[in-house]
Parts: structure tokens; sequence; C-alpha cells
């Protein structure tokens, strides 16, 4: 039996995570209300009746807020809301410049949650469901990605406090934690493990930037999560936490002593 047409409003829709969410949902019938930063190409909103694009930056409380404002016009509600939009920041925490950690905070924890108050009548309206879109570097923090582990823990703690309230409601909220994923999120962060900016630690950077390239090719398609959205959407309950294809030597890492990771890691970076 076919299912059931959902509205579903998708943050950072134009690349990456996003893009593939925004496409294998209208591809299966769904409507997408794509949001991002960035414009969404010419070519698949002619291929795709069923997306609608409206652009919103996440830092921006006035451009979320004049979206809902067109949103709401257009729908009479939203049967799901797709956290997806983020950037990275990695480099030495002690050496990086507070403009960046303010801005990967902003973006990445409190846009997110302004976005999801800001909607939240409208998900409301159709006992409809919230999907986060974490990381497994909500579960561990490597050394030099400090600030994007620090705010996906944000985002693994935010979603469990909201899932815990809205229960009451009737809004489900679900939280998928992908490990490495194949998108050109490191390619256009600035400051991604700039060795040459570190005075104290180009050595560790630059060998942990060597893995973590090995590591990206190895990394998930992003349909694999777009599949995984679609399925939590259209399930009568879903999980709250969903974990894709996560690195298994990081996954074992979480269960040992921290003394016995540090020295791991240390070997490891020497």
């Amino acid at each position: 039996m076919a299912k059931k047409s959902k509205f579903v409003l998708v943050t950072g829709a134009s690349a990456g995570i996003g893009l593939a969410i925004t496409k294998f949902l209208a591809e299966k019938g769904d409507y997408v209300i794509a949001t991002d930063k960035s414009k969404l190409s010419d070519e698949i909103l002619e291929q795709y009746s069923n997306i609608d694009f409206f652009k919103m930056d996440l830092s921006n409380h006035d451009s979320i807020l004049i979206t809902k404002e067109l949103v709401e016009e257009q729908y009479q509600g939203i049967d799901a809301l797709v956290n997806n939009a983020g950037i990275f920041v990695g480099g030495s925490l002690i050496e990086m410049d507070m403009e960046l950690i303010n801005r990967i905070f902003e973006v990445n924890v409190f846009g997110t949650i302004f976005v999801t108050k800001t909607f939240f009548s409208l998900i409301h309206k159709r006992k409809g469901r919230i999907i986060n879109i974490s990381s497994e570097a909500g579960r561990f923090t490597p050394p030099f990605s400090g600030p994007y582990s620090m705010t996906k823990y944000a985002i693994e703690s935010f979603s469990d406090a909201l899932r815990r309230e809205l229960m009451f409601v009737g809004v489900k909220v679900s939280t998928i934690q992908p490990g490495a994923v194949k998108t050109n999120l490191l390619d256009k962060t600035p400051n991604y493990y700039a060795e040459s900016e570190s005075s104290l630690f180009s050595r560790q950077i630059k060998r942990i930037h060597e893995l973590s390239s090995a590591e990206w090719k190895r990394a998930t398609d992003p349909y694999t999560i777009a599949k995984l959205v679609y399925k939590v959407m259209h399930t009568k309950n879903p999980k709250p936490r969903y974990k894709i294809k996560n690195n298994r030597g990081r996954r074992v890492l979480e269960y040992l002593p921290d003394r016995l990771v540090d020295r791991m890691i240390k070997i490891i970076l020497r």
C-alpha cells in the first residue's frame, strides 16, 4: 500500500545530506519545503514540482521568522521538520579564534533550536515529528574537532529533552547519528585542520587530517541517511535514536576507560 505523502521542512537542503534528503523524499512523493542559505539549483526545482525552496539563514533570526511567515501562508501545517543544516570548524581548540567557536554554535546549536521553536506550531498542528541530524561526534570527541563535537553533544541533549517533553503533546522526536558521510562539508568549511595556523600542534593536526581524509574515502553515501529519514517520517513509532555505519574503532573507544583512550590517541598522533 502506498504511503501517504507528507509535508516536510528540511534545513541545509541545497547540498550534501540535505540535498540527498530533499531529492529522495520528493522522488518518494512527499512535499519538501527546502530551506538553505544557498539557493537550490533551478535544475532540481524544475525537475521536482513537489519541492518548494525558501532562502533561510540559520544564523539570522529575522530570516527564520520571515521564512516561517511565508511557509505558513502556503501550508496548513508540517508533518516533519528535518534539522540538518550545520557547519564544521576544525583545529586547535586552545588556539582557535572565539569568533569561529561562536559561529559554529550559532548555526549548529542556536540556529537549530530557534528553527524548531519557530516552526513548532506548524508541526504541532499535524502531530508531526522532528528529526535531528546529529553525528557520531556527539558521542565521542576526537582531538582538533572540539567545537564541532561540542555542538553535536548539545544537539543530542537538546533532542533528548525535546523528545521527553513533546511526547506529552503527540510530537515524536528522533535523532540520526551518522559517521563520516560523503559530502563537501569539510571542503567548504573555514579553518579545517589548518596546520600552518597552529604553533603547538602542527604535527598532530597534520596526522589527524591524514586519518580523516582516509576515513572519508570509506564514508557513507548521503542517500543512506535520506532513506532512513524517509523511514523515520513514515514509521508509526520511530526509534529515539538511529546510528548509521559508525567507525567501528571509534565505537569501541566509547566503552574504554578515558585514560586508555587518551594513551591510544597519543600513540596514533605522535
